[in-house]
């Protein structure tokens, strides 16, 4: 090993001992920002995997150090800085292979000395191993390339696979790598060694995604934050390029309706209901239920009914889209009978409404069963424009008669306050409405409507309220059946929740992002495809604000942000004339060049920012070395 890549690894240790123990240049302590501390703590007390907003790499990682030494983060940190320190001696084996011995040393040199994955090895994030990994698998898929050994392409496979369940941009690397294998040799004979790859990485996946589609019937082979980044990444767009924060459009985030997407598992209903009817009255609590589909009333028991009155329900599955009606009986012996005591307290007469959709963006009382935002739009379309409205007799049964009345009402039902009915206006003229509220809040509603939530335009709190807010129609203005206030107390029902489970609710939040992403994108297809060339350089460039809202703010940060942005736009130019050097001297550049396009094609269009690089910075280096190593051979010549 050259002297030179002896000292990038002892610089890289030292800095990563000196920034674990001493004083690190991030603001965020050794249990980072990403929950994997919580989350490693979680598996070492023997609990399952409690969340698929992440892979599992990372948090097992931490809990294997957790369970054998205790809750010391400094362990497993002090191993990942060790780790951290054999980047330079990985990218020197591989990049000596790409470029001359002294260049790879110097981009060992370099990798020890400046990359940022020694930044991240001293706090609780995944990337400074995710970086080892990947350096490890090129490190063998190389080896396999020269010396055409099958078992070195599955060992690249196996270690794919693992560096996906750190980071789930990288999932595809096995595919890239693969492909390259093809190009470089015999293709009957390399598709072979590439099949190998390939499977060997699938295998490593394939117990991450049985396990995840156990639990929801979707097929998730990493995690499923992907969805978020993508809606999060359209709201970045004009105006908003650099903070999604200030755009109106992320409103929408919260649905209009209660609803899931996940049609083919248990809808999981959760609450409390009063310790007084089980434990002191003996009485009997059941969920009855219909469907749109099949109005025969079904009555279920609690899968769960704890001591303290936590109870669990497990709804059958409709296999498709539906409307399910469903409250609460709990039944009360008493001297005179049994008596029932029911929530929502009409019981079916007026139950509660739970929607079963693909359409996240649309109606879905489509049997007007609710008072909702939909229903203030058409009473406004009618009163403007003179557009029929079909549940006109529904809505006079329920006293509503005007958008003043509706919105007021629904205020009224989401909050203790409301507004008053004079404090609601309504101007219109041939292209919009606009419903001012309390002074405040407005909801503009376009002259062509598709039917989607997203064409409104949301502006101030009482119109968000508005948004997510719906009353049941048979219960407004209903009397509530007599009943003694003892025994409405003690049969209260509380708390309830449908699939806030995280494997019901984290699914179902990644289709609806999704599909508010689509939206974004359809209505702004040139605005989004402009951010997504931005964020190509933003992957690579540091870009800092002193907005509390857009970038992590910390003492000297203004300073430190612009410092950064001038030092990686440097080492960026650098990286690329290295490129465009390497290529002219027909150096085997393609795939260290292939792999750092990588990161931007797959994640340009989601919410980025330079940390996504430092897998691949490694790979930039060389190309850096390059440039230094050509600019001081002309200087000498030069001289």
């Amino acid at each position: 090993m050259d002297r030179s890549v002896r000292a990038a690894c002892l610089i890289s240790l030292a800095a990563g001992l000196v920034f674990l123990f001493v004083r690190a240049p991030h603001p965020w302590g050794w249990n980072g920002f990403d929950h994997y501390h919580e989350l490693a703590l979680t598996l070492a007390s023997g609990r399952p995997f409690p969340t698929l907003e992440v892979p599992w790499g990372y948090a097992y990682f931490l809990a294997g150090f957790y369970k054998v030494f205790g809750d010391r983060p400094w362990v497993p940190l002090l191993v990942q800085v060790a780790l951290n320190a054999t980047t330079p001696l990985l990218l020197f084996t591989v990049a000596r292979q790409w470029t001359d011995r002294p260049t790879a040393a110097l981009a060992a040199l370099l990798t020890g000395a400046c990359s940022f994955n020694t930044v991240y090895a001293s706090t609780q994030s995944s990337d400074a191993v995710c970086t080892v990994l990947f350096l490890l698998a090129l490190v063998t898929f190389m080896a396999a390339l020269r010396c055409d050994q099958w078992p070195l392409f599955a060992i690249t496979g196996v270690i794919t696979g693992v560096a996906a369940q750190f980071r789930p941009n990288l999932i595809l690397i096995p595919v890239v790598l693969g492909v390259y294998a093809l190009w470089k040799g015999p293709v009957v004979r390399q598709a072979a060694r590439a099949a190998v790859l390939i499977v060997c990485a699938a295998a490593v996946l394939m117990p991450w995604i049985i396990r995840n589609y156990g639990l929801t019937k979707t097929v998730l082979p990493t995690s499923v934050h992907g969805g978020a980044q993508l809606w999060y990444g359209t709201l970045q767009v004009g105006p908003y390029l650099n903070s999604r924060g200030y755009n109106p459009r992320s409103v929408f985030e919260t649905p209009a309706f209660e609803y899931t997407s996940l049609d083919s598992v248990p809808i999981i209903v959760r609450g409390g209901v009063n310790t007084c009817a089980i434990s002191e009255r003996h009485g009997h609590l059941s969920l009855v239920y219909w469907t749109d589909a099949d109005r025969m009333r079904r009555r279920l028991a609690p899968v769960s009914l704890e001591e303290n009155g936590r109870f669990v329900f497990e709804i059958p599955p409709p296999r498709g889209d539906a409307v399910y009606y469903y409250y609460f009986d709990v039944s009360l012996p008493s001297s005179g009978g049994t008596i029932a005591v029911y929530r929502p307290t009409p019981g079916e007469a007026a139950p509660f409404v739970y929607f079963v959709s693909q359409d996240h963006l649309g109606d879905l009382d489509r049997h007007d069963d609710l008072l909702d935002i939909f229903d203030v739009v058409r009473l406004a379309r009618r009163d403007a424009w003179g557009e029929p409205l079909p549940l006109e007799p529904a809505l006079s049964r329920a006293g509503i008669t005007s958008v003043r009345t509706a919105v007021a009402a629904l205020l009224r039902t989401a909050s203790d306050e409301g507004v008053a009915p004079e404090s609601i206006q309504v101007a219109h003229d041939d292209r919009s409405i606009r419903i001012g509220i309390a002074g405040d809040s407005s909801v503009t509603i376009p002259r062509a409507w598709n039917q989607r939530i997203t064409d409104l335009t949301m502006s101030g709190g009482h119109a968000e309220v508005l948004m997510h807010a719906h009353a049941s129609l048979a219960a407004i203005g209903r009397r509530q059946p007599a009943i003694s206030r003892s025994d409405a107390l003690c049969g209260i029902v509380d708390e309830i929740a449908i699939n806030d489970v995280f494997y019901r609710e984290q699914p179902h939040a990644m289709r609806r992002y999704s599909a508010l992403a689509l939206d974004n994108i359809r209505r702004e297809p040139i605005a989004f495809a402009n951010a997504a060339l931005y964020r190509v350089l933003r992957v690579f460039v540091v870009v800092g604000t002193s907005d509390i809202w857009t970038t992590q703010q910390f003492r000297g940060s203004r300073i430190i942000y612009s410092a950064a942005t001038i030092v990686t736009f440097a080492f960026l130019a650098l990286a690329v004339a290295g490129v465009i050097i390497a290529w002219r001297s027909d150096h085997p550049v393609g795939l260290p060049l292939l792999l750092i396009l990588y990161v931007p094609a797959t994640i340009a269009p989601l919410l980025t920012n330079m940390r996504y690089s430092v897998t691949v910075q490694p790979l930039m280096f060389v190309f850096v070395a390059v440039t230094l190593r050509t600019l001081a051979r002309r200087r000498v010549r030069a001289a």
